[in-house]
């Protein structure tokens, strides 16, 4: 996910009633919005999902979601710990039939899920190899376990020193989609199971998400958007090689039942999991006991991949080529907003934007 994006999207964070009266449809090619509440969900498509052939967005678009996908590690995680598969504050080498050693960092200074979940793992994203996850068609280039080998062995081809900063894990936040990326390959390797596979049998089927999956063959590619870039052009299709960070496919009907259980979750209304593993999904790890250097202020907290805003909303943002997204909720009036557009997010259009997020007053 881009940062610069990220940043753009977290600093308009604005909840309030659903208004589709007040959309228009001249603001991104394709977009929809969804408002929602533990008891009710309202959605509303815009604009075009592919305006060359003239088909129009509608709530049961299909799309990706760029960065949002992460939530679905960090609730897969607590499934498994439930099962007892994992456990989030082990050695990820326990798990792992490769070493994963942050060079600048004693040996003796483990990584585990919590790191990763909590972007502090010491791994970050070296934009030279991790441009290399994006590839063009449908099919990724390699397996997600090859580049993870080629990026956190040493010797490999994308090895480097560079790839891991020089702070031990748990002292130091960066952000990094390899860092999630890895939390979902030692998910699978705990469980023995592939992580799109999992997330379908115990998040997906459970809540009724027919229209999402991690790749284009997992989902109906008559309903999948177009992805259009900051000027309009139509995007050819691609896919990415970490796929767990932000490669998930999804429409605004499907992600508002997905949140509406985060919502439920939080208040210990669902039956998705426990309560405690609800508890731990949003605990806030970051405490005056437990500080972190370079925390951005407007995103002070985290749970295991569930981001705090400044204001306290809870969520996640997401953003790639020709992908916009946001998915947040007030814990406090349990109300919730998404929104997803089939367009960059850009310093050109990050005003209307904002227009349409605050008219969902």
């Amino acid at each position: 996910m881009h940062r610069f994006i990220f940043f753009l999207l977290i600093g308009v964070i604005i909840f309030s009633a659903f208004a589709p009266e007040n959309l228009t449809d001249d603001a991104f090619t394709g977009y929809a919005v969804a408002s929602v509440t533990p008891r009710s969900i309202e959605t509303k498509g815009i604009g075009w999902a592919d305006k060359e052939n003239s088909v129009r967005y509608s709530e049961n678009t299909i799309q990706p979601i760029g960065s949002i996908s992460k939530t679905f590690i960090g609730v897969s995680l607590l499934i498994a710990q439930e099962q007892g598969l994992v456990d989030l504050d082990k050695d990820i080498n326990e798990y792992l039939d490769f070493k994963v050693v942050n060079p600048h960092a004693d040996e003796s200074n483990i990584i585990t899920l919590r790191h990763l979940a909590t972007h502090t793992s010491g791994i970050r994203d070296h934009e030279k190899y991790y441009e290399l996850a994006y590839t063009k068609g449908k099919e990724p280039s390699m397996s997600l376990e090859n580049y993870l080998r080629q990026y956190l062995i040493k010797g490999e081809a994308m090895y480097s020193r560079k790839n891991f900063e020089k702070h031990e894990a748990g002292t130091y936040y960066s952000y990094s989609n390899i860092g999630a990326a890895l939390a979902a390959h030692v998910l699978e390797k705990a469980t023995g199971v592939p992580f799109n596979e999992y997330t379908r049998q115990n998040i997906l089927e459970p809540l009724g998400m027919k229209h999402s999956g991690w790749s284009y063959q997992a989902i109906d590619q008559a309903k999948h958007a177009t992805l259009y870039d900051e000027e309009n052009n139509p995007l050819e299709p691609y896919t990415l090689v970490t796929y767990p960070d932000g490669g998930f496919r999804t429409s605004a009907s499907d992600l508002a039942l997905y949140l509406q259980e985060l919502i439920k979750g939080y208040h210990h209304q669902s039956d998705l999991m426990s309560n405690a593993a609800w508890d731990e999904l949003f605990k806030k790890n970051f405490t005056e006991e437990h500080p972190v250097e370079n925390i951005d202020p407007k995103e002070p907290n985290t749970g295991i991949f569930m981001i705090y805003s400044r204001s306290g909303k809870i969520g996640h943002s997401g953003s790639d080529p020709g992908v916009s997204a946001m998915m947040w909720f007030d814990p406090e009036t349990s109300e919730g907003d998404l929104f997803m557009a089939n367009e960059d997010l850009n310093e050109g259009n990050v005003e209307t934007f904002k227009a349409i997020w605050e008219s969902l007053k």
